[in-house]
């Protein structure tokens, strides 16, 4: 009987998991009396889904109690370490999988993926290569390949994959998404510009469908979030003494993706003074919903109320348990892209924050965002979702510089590239930091980990802005 109802509690979490309603599926699997291994990696994605990485380590241990080599563990300890910014931990646990099975695809392609992030780009190509030699049909793989060596895919294999995937009618496989990008790099190096846009919609649309989820997620920051926050703000509890959050100088770096945010946020952090670096991640999204659970946030149909004081203390004690710090005294950065939504409470909770706003002509982020598979951001896998979501930042910029104009400075990257040494002056003295050479020889740093999109561009140079590139977009993107 105890079996039956085991089997009926899965399947019911298992659905409300897969309608990403993961407390109602928590629910269900919490009551199975007799949990195997496959309730504790539903429970284990559940709580890396929600960012309770704590309780999806602990999970992710139970199961190696019971399988010491099992792969799917050893891999996601590899992805929450990796998360959690302890690479050399990540790094052994992906290696480990390869050595129990050495036909294990994921093992490889993170490890690759890794070794990107590090730097560490002739290992990496090594491994997708493995990758490939087990799975010629692992488009992704090639698709990282030739993120790093556009010569590196023949055109013998471009012929093959685009056969390959030509007849296709599944529209929901990320696989073949990443065939028809692979097959888009390829007649954009050819200058196809017709063909590269075709493989593009394609390949954004399978993306897109290929996870139910992103449609509710892009209505929640494309009309949710924006809704709410373009409310009156009204900050009650204020405490009259605000030092401890005025000890802190808080460095966020806003931008939309690929305008430029990880080469200023590499610059800073390339100087002679130390900065915790936060760099992307979850502290104040966490703290609103935090607030929002224990009554701290009201709503109203024009308004919404802000316990700022139990705000403010949920936050700061949070960068301080992510950096392993007890001072009240520090300096960080911060590179959320999602905090500009939440820009008029960051500055009322730090009023002596500095804002970069990271700032490039709006018809060429376009086109640079469509060109890459941004998989954690549903909204660009669309134009029109693309274009709306840039209107949002540069409205909601525009009409935070009217009243904090002190707070922020605006760094155009064509500035940027065209004047290194000039507007990276600029930059740190805005952030009271000293300037060095070192901040322009970023690229040497032995520790420069990135993990976004711009992971192999940030190992080079600055070098200058081309605008002439995206000309030939026009004919394809309406203008902005």
């Amino acid at each position: 009987m105890n079996s039956i109802n085991d089997d009926k509690l899965y399947s019911l979490g298992l659905e409300h998991y897969k309608k990403n309603k993961l407390d109602n599926s928590y629910d269900f699997l919490i009551k199975i009396k007799n949990k195997n291994l496959n309730t504790y990696k539903l429970i284990s994605n559940i709580h890396i889904k929600k960012n309770d990485f704590k309780n999806a380590e602990l999970t992710l241990n139970q199961i190696l109690s019971f399988d010491k080599e099992n792969l799917f563990a050893l891999n996601s300890l590899g992805d929450l370490n990796r998360l959690k910014k302890k690479y050399n931990i990540a790094e052994k646990f992906y290696k480990k999988t390869i050595f129990y099975d050495k036909n294990f695809v994921p093992g490889y392609f993170n490890l690759a993926s890794l070794y990107e992030d590090k730097g560490e780009l002739k290992l990496a190509k090594g491994l997708y290569l493995n990758v490939i030699e087990i799975d010629n049909k692992n488009y992704a793989a090639y698709f990282n390949l030739l993120r790093l060596d556009d010569n590196s895919v023949t055109e013998e294999t471009i012929i093959k994959i685009e056969n390959e995937i030509k007849f296709n009618k599944d529209s929901h496989d990320k696989n073949i998404a990443y065939g028809h990008f692979v097959l888009a790099k390829y007649y954009r190096k050819k200058n196809k510009i017709n063909m590269e846009v075709k493989e593009l919609s394609k390949g954004h649309k399978i993306f897109f469908d290929s996870n139910p989820i992103n449609k509710n997620a892009v209505d929640y920051w494309l009309e949710k979030v924006p809704k709410k926050m373009n409310k009156k703000i009204i900050f009650n509890n204020i405490d009259k003494n605000k030092f401890k959050s005025s000890n802190f100088e808080p460095i966020f770096i806003l931008g939309i993706p690929r305008s430029g945010t990880t080469l200023v946020e590499t610059i800073i952090t390339s100087g002679e003074e130390k900065i915790y670096n936060a760099g992307e991640n979850f502290i104040i999204q966490k703290a609103l919903q935090n607030s929002q659970l224990n009554k701290k946030i009201y709503e109203t149909d024009d308004s919404l109320e802000v316990d700022i004081s139990f705000l403010r203390k949920n936050i700061i004690e949070s960068y301080m348990e992510y950096f392993l710090i007890k001072s009240e005294k520090f300096k960080f950065i911060d590179r959320t892209m999602t905090n500009f939504f939440f820009s008029e409470i960051l500055l009322e909770l730090f009023p002596n924050a500095k804002i970069i706003n990271c700032k490039r002509d709006s018809f060429h982020n376009l086109v640079a965002i469509y060109q890459q598979c941004l998989n954690n951001l549903p909204w660009s896998h669309n134009v029109q979702d693309i274009k709306k979501y840039i209107s949002i930042y540069n409205s909601k910029l525009k009409k935070l510089e009217n009243i904090y104009s002190k707070n922020i400075l605006n760094v155009e990257l064509k500035k940027l590239t065209e004047f290194p040494e000039n507007t990276s002056k600029e930059l740190m003295s805005f952030c009271n930091l000293k300037w060095s050479e070192n901040v322009l020889k970023y690229y040497e740093r032995k520790d420069l980990i990135c993990t976004t999109a711009s992971n192999i561009q940030i190992r080079k140079k600055i070098f200058k802005y081309d605008s002439a590139k995206f000309s030939p977009y026009k004919e394809y993107f309406d203008n902005f």
